[in-house]
């Protein structure tokens, strides 16, 4: 399994890069997202241009590809009148990643996603119900880790973690952080790492729109991640006024990495596009870390395959 020889990198050497905001990459191209359930009918009805960015985010040289399930929910597909559907395209969305992955030299660990930014909470016996069953089918799919994210509610998100650790899968779970506060991370943070870590957590991934606030982050619940063995992750976002979904086209890559290599000397074991960001910035971060990190083998059919020197 690709996440299993990519796993000793949770604790040293290269951080991992996780892939790019979804619906940033595919706006960029010209194809839009903006309702729910739009992913599930992009799955049926244009597969290539699935394929396609499933193809684009592994040439940016992530470490874990996000396969499409964040709105391959009944609830989400209720939207385009594709509910009975949930089944289907939730495995078709992962086979096509890992199909994707097996075509390149290289470890990509594929990640099913639990929980959508399209789709408004609902109660909290049906979002257990939800999210369970969606995580059992992540896993029989073949996803090898799953990501949890919480709707901007911790509610939400320790739903998403609890179904997402039931299948026995690693977890990465998503916190929204704003710049003045925030509902999900604001008061102890040993209280809210103990309860992600009991509930099956084994990363912690501060989604951030600025720099500072991912260090101030990272630092702040440093004595907790390392109390709890849950391993600290950061999304950084295209700007301050990105928005997800929307790719930022005044955002430059160059000079988003530059700062964005602070969160590696900051502590932070996986590094990933938040909001308004697309390949362009993952590819630039991936190719930086792998300089800052010259420890990481170079695998000849990478440089040879793309031209250019990297620490692989």
């Amino acid at each position: 399994m690709s996440f299993e020889r990519l796993r000793k990198r949770l604790v040293e050497g290269r951080p991992l890069v996780l892939d790019s905001d979804t619906g940033a990459s595919f706006r960029a191209r010209g194809v839009l997202l903006g309702s729910p359930g739009a992913l599930g009918q992009l799955m049926r009805e244009r597969p290539a241009e699935v394929e396609s960015h499933y193809r684009a985010e592994i040439e940016s040289r992530v470490d874990v590809l996000s396969a499409l399930t964040a709105d391959t929910t009944p609830r989400a597909l209720a939207e385009v009148g594709m509910e009975h559907r949930a089944a289907q395209l939730t495995s078709r969305a992962v086979e096509l990643a890992v199909e994707a992955t097996q075509d390149y030299d290289r470890p990509v660990a594929v990640a099913g996603v639990l929980g959508s930014d399209m789709v408004s909470p609902m109660a909290a016996d049906r979002l257990h119900e939800e999210l369970t069953e969606h995580g059992a089918r992540l896993a029989a799919a073949g996803c090898q880790l799953l990501v949890a994210r919480g709707q901007g509610s911790r509610l939400g998100l320790m739903a998403a973690v609890v179904a997402a650790s039931r299948t026995e899968l690693p977890t990465w779970a998503v916190v929204e952080c704003g710049p003045v506060g925030d509902s999900t991370v604001e008061g102890d943070p040993h209280e809210l790492v103990q309860a992600l870590a009991d509930a099956g957590a084994d990363v912690l991934l501060f989604e951030v729109p600025t720099i500072e606030l991912g260090l101030r982050q990272l630092e702040r619940f440093r004595n907790a991640l390392e109390t709890y063995g849950v391993f600290p992750g950061v999304l950084l976002a295209a700007s301050e006024s990105a928005v997800r979904g929307f790719d930022d086209p005044l955002s430059d890559p160059e000079h988003w990495v530059e700062r964005a290599l602070d969160l590696s000397l900051g502590g932070a074991r996986v590094i990933g596009g938040g909001a308004g960001t697309t390949e362009a910035h993952t590819r630039a971060l991936a190719l930086a870390l792998g300089s800052l990190h010259p420890s990481v083998p170079t695998r000849r059919s990478d440089t040879e395959l793309d031209g250019e020197p990297g620490n692989w």
